[in-house]
């Protein structure tokens, strides 16, 4: 217990029989005759350390805290109140966020099956590992958290289920960022996400899945992230986990960027997907998609200097026939392997029937340019078939291959196919700045 919470005044300081409340000096205890909701409200927008500490106030005030409903941990709390508070807190706590150091981690069992028994709704854990391919394990009472509606996992290994787990049927949001999972961690995966059948948003930021192959080889399982009730969904990898995406219905918002090769798995689930950002750097040409049915805003980050990409990129163009917002964020490389020039025609040709290209296209932003030729082709292309198009924006690198007034003045020679297309090209130097655009001289 802390040394102040309790009695209010030092242990070495004499002490009467009773304690007067703080009074004005005409006697009037104003503090405690404040309304009860007046109280509470105050305690409810305290920390806790402070929370706990007004119990030394004056007697009215002494555990006051313990019944007041509404009190919630954040991520500054320190451990010692934490510990106080699930202990002596009696009413349900409907939102805890854990930050967990290295000393406290024998604490964290406790801390979570004390919130489980206490209804928790809300709950991030976040852990802060002092080595960081070194995860600490998530205390499997976790599991016990049935009311659960929003949970975020972060720096921390994911055990197996324990058997006769009945899921988060309430669970609308799960977070998971940097967590492994361990031996059969697919099924673990998989386990989790389907058995919380009510999510209606997805994030899986830079997980990992342990291998079970002595010599370290990566084969993983093939299996299916199941959510129908999916509404957003964000995922982020530096490697294939064998993973693919069933259908999901509802989906209005993905943001997936995955190094390997599974996004022809990943995209077919997201075909009535809204708006859509996707990284596309893989060798594989994603030939077989979906129809974008109701993709307006989709959000690219590519390579131009590669014919494969430049491939999948249309593959994808083509099937959003009601695209209206295009933002492509140029991928830098280190080398450019690949040079050679990419007509856009013959690409279309190549890939059959191309519909409405861009028909219904109102911006199109291209971040990152370097002036390279593919670049500049790709922008004539669509310049020459976006018919409604309303404005088109390019920034510029300083250290691209042509400065921002070269790429102006070519930009101006291409043929619109929409007159009211406002051309602008934006220096980029990190932020966007210097604009010109076809009203002014560079």
């Amino acid at each position: 217990m802390l040394p102040s919470q309790a009695q209010g005044v030092s242990s070495k300081r004499p002490r009467t029989a009773s304690s007067p409340s703080p009074a004005t000096p005409d006697g009037t205890d104003h503090l405690s005759s404040l309304p009860v909701e007046m109280i509470e409200e105050i305690l409810r927008r305290l920390p806790l350390d402070d929370i706990v500490r007004t119990s030394g106030l004056a007697k009215p005030w002494r555990y006051l805290w313990a019944e007041c409903p509404g009190l919630k941990l954040i991520a500054e709390d320190p451990p010692a109140a934490v510990d106080l508070v699930l202990t002596r807190y009696a009413c349900n706590v409907s939102r805890a966020h854990l930050e967990v150091p290295q000393e406290s981690l024998g604490k964290t069992d406790g801390w979570i099956r004390a919130l489980a028994a206490k209804g928790i709704r809300c709950l991030a854990v976040c852990f802060n590992p002092e080595v960081a391919f070194r995860l600490p394990p998530l205390p499997a009472s976790l599991f016990s958290c049935g009311e659960l509606t929003s949970l975020l996992l972060k720096h921390c290994d994911i055990p197996a289920l324990p058997p006769g787990f009945d899921g988060f049927p309430g669970l609308l949001e799960l977070e998971l960022e940097d967590v492994n999972f361990g031996e059969d961690g697919e099924r673990t995966f998989e386990a989790l996400i389907t058995k919380s059948p009510s999510l209606t948003c997805l994030s899986i930021l830079s997980p990992s899945i342990s291998s079970d192959d002595a010599e370290g080889n990566y084969n993983y399982r093939q299996w299916t992230i199941r959510a129908p009730n999916l509404k957003i969904l964000r995922m982020s990898a530096w490697q294939d986990y064998g993973w693919s995406v069933d259908d999901l219905p509802l989906i209005e918002e993905a943001c997936v960027h995955l190094e390997g090769p599974e996004l022809p798995r990943i995209l077919p689930g997201l075909a009535r997907v809204c708006n859509l950002s996707v990284e596309i750097t893989d060798d594989s040409i994603l030939r077989w998609l979906p129809y974008f049915i109701n993709l307006k805003c989709l959000s690219l980050y590519t390579l131009l200097t590669n014919s494969s990409t430049v491939l999948s990129m249309f593959c994808i163009l083509r099937n959003a026939p009601i695209l209206e917002d295009l933002h492509i964020t140029l991928v830098l490389e280190n080398e450019v392997e690949e040079t050679i020039e990419v007509n856009m025609e013959l690409v279309l040709n190549a890939l059959g029937p191309a519909g409405r290209l861009f028909s219904r296209l109102k911006y199109f932003c291209l971040y990152e340019s370097t002036g390279h030729r593919n670049e500049m082709q790709f922008i004539e292309f669509l310049m020459s078939k976006a018919t409604v198009v309303q404005q088109i924006e390019i920034y510029v690198r300083d250290d691209g291959s042509n400065s921002l007034p070269v790429v102006f003045d070519e930009l101006c020679q291409y043929k619109k196919a929409s007159p009211q297309a406002e051309v602008i090209v934006n220096r980029y130097v990190g932020c966007y700045i210097d604009q010109i655009d076809d009203d002014e001289e560079p």
